[in-house]
């Protein structure tokens, strides 16, 4: 499945700051008058005035680069518009253009936007940065989502950023006329944001109280596949200390469809270009950034295509998987994934699948491959080693579908003389809530640990719960926090008293299980990932 049709399924209150009006960057330069205080901080294109709410200070919906709009869609970010006097940070700013979770269409395509949670009172030494970019098949999500929406993390000795980018066809669209104005290169319009808030971050983000020489660029789900993009991509290189990946990766592009080559991608926008009436105009490009943008929402959610970026452009000249094989990651890399992770996708913990159904469900996804290849994986997951047959369906399409491709990335950048590389499984479940407790350790459920928010959590992206964590968990969010901080501060975890967190060796398989107790385990599932990892990648 192509990355972009996969899809996975606060506010603080204000306190006013006077006005710094003669802190106006309208040349787009920090400018000797602006001075920083507890709700001000100056940017290169001038200061915004954000929120304080306790120990934490919030700098919302601060442009990172101009509006994508009219002759800059389908463009490269350009630098942000300057602004005099101070700018409202106290509100999030647009979502880019979606079909979101409930099926309507939001969002407005001005939302190059970036927010910035640190510490209140401003931090006295420059700590290190988190910049985190949001999952959902690179076709609907945002910044503002639980539980990134409203951290908690920065109060732990870190600053955060979190950013909307382009989404969907606005920021994977390759086309030939693209790429013959963008030198060689289109579909990666979206990656070149997330390269632009990096970049931002490096500029403005001192003024913040970070650290812009260690800056650790993360992602989960979809957002993890475009971290491994970044690794890969020449102009991604030097914006970044550290890198995460959480629960996704990107197989080799020799055996999935997951990244066309730029010309499959290119191919794939013509009926769309047809669609709106363009093929025949006299400047094909004025006319498809003419067209309005939810007429595109609603073309890639009825009608998807493969979109980019291409493998071969000069954006990403080469697969990022053999780009890892053949040069490790350029920084640290931790890398894992959750033990259920597709209970929080497709699979239903409380479905009550017999044996029978079980089989005709494996049968149902691997006959397509091979004639034996259903009685195969039963072979490698029999239903009698799980608690239902369902969570034995589980297994099978978490691994099949990301577990198994982490693995193989992990072994792909691990290597001596290499930057490390630091793995993990995230096995925990929710213990203070039945219906959370039995999706088990599902897709997205570490994050909520990571950011110390444990609000509106739903596996099943419906009937959000607001949890209050057990006393273990407290506990566990901090050990969390702990490993995902110290490793932005120095690219590795360890430190502080805690489990011992070893270095990743494809020779044999170590990593840390993440739970009340975390514990060092080796080899998970190698049996179920080297047959899986036979088979065409999903």
């Amino acid at each position: 499945m192509n990355h972009v049709a996969w899809a996975a399924r606060i506010m603080l209150g204000i306190i006013s700051a006077a006005a710094l009006s003669s802190c106006g960057g309208g040349n787009g330069a920090m400018t000797p008058e602006c001075v920083n205080t507890s709700t001000i901080a100056c940017t290169q294109s001038g200061p915004v005035q954000g929120v304080v709410s306790g120990d934490s200070r919030s700098f919302l919906g601060i442009p990172y680069a101009a509006p994508p709009v009219g002759n800059l869609r389908w463009r490269p970010p350009a630098p942000p518009l300057a602004w005099q006097g101070v700018r409202d940070a106290s509100s999030f700013g647009n979502v880019c253009p979606e079909i979101n979770y409930n099926g309507d269409l939001v969002g407005d395509e001005d939302c190059l936007v970036l927010n910035v949670f640190t510490a209140n009172p401003p931090p006295q030494t420059n700590q290190p940065v988190m910049v985190f970019f949001h999952g959902g098949g690179d076709q609907r999500g945002s910044s503002q989502d639980a539980p990134y929406g409203s951290p908690n993390l920065q109060t732990q000795g870190v600053v955060v950023i979190t950013a909307e980018y382009r989404l969907g066809i606005l920021g994977f669209m390759a086309n030939s006329l693209l790429t013959a104005e963008g030198g060689g290169t289109s579909g990666q319009y979206a990656l070149q944001d997330m390269i632009a808030v990096l970049s931002w971050a490096k500029r403005n983000i001192a003024n913040f109280g970070g650290d812009p020489s260690r800056i650790m660029l993360f992602g989960q789900s979809a957002g993890s596949f475009n971290i491994q993009m970044l690794l890969a991509a020449p102009s991604a290189q030097g914006t970044f200390s550290v890198a995460g990946m959480e629960s996704n990766a990107i197989p080799s592009a020799s055996t999935a469809s997951w990244i066309p080559t730029l010309a499959v991608a290119e191919a794939a926008s013509e009926p769309f270009v047809a669609a709106v009436g363009c093929s025949n105009a006299a400047d094909v490009l004025a006319c498809l950034r003419a067209v309005p943008a939810d007429t595109i929402v609603n073309y890639g959610q009825q009608s998807p295509f493969a979109l980019g970026p291409g493998l071969g452009s000069t954006f990403l000249p080469v697969d990022s998987f053999t780009f890892l094989q053949q040069n490790g990651s350029p920084v640290p890399l931790l890398i894992g994934s959750t033990r259920e992770e597709w209970a929080g996708v497709n699979d239903d913990p409380a479905t009550l699948l017999t044996e029978s159904q079980y089989e005709a469900a494996l049968h149902s996804r691997f006959d397509s491959i091979g004639p034996t290849v259903a009685n195969q994986v039963l072979s490698l997951y029999p239903a009698a080693d799980y608690d239902t047959p369902e969570y034995a369906l589980i297994a099978v399409d978490t691994d099949y579908n990301m577990s198994c491709e982490v693995r193989n990335v992990a072994r792909a950048a691990a290597g001596t003389g290499r930057p490390a590389v630091w793995r993990y499984l995230y096995t925990h479940r929710f213990e203070n809530d039945p219906g959370l407790n039995a999706s088990r350790a599902f897709h997205t459920a570490e994050l909520y640990f990571v950011f110390d928010n444990f609000s509106l959590i739903d596996p099943a992206f419906a009937n959000a719960v607001n949890y209050v964590p057990t006393a273990a968990e407290v506990t566990f969010t901090g050990d969390m926090i702990g490993y995902w901080t110290r490793f932005a501060a120095a690219g590795n975890p360890n430190g502080a008293g805690a489990v011992a967190w070893p270095t990743y060796d494809p020779a044999t398989d170590s990593m840390l299980q993440l739970d009340d107790t975390p514990v060092e385990i080796d080899g998970y599932h190698n049996p179920q990932c080297d047959y899986l990892s036979t088979l065409p990648q999903p």
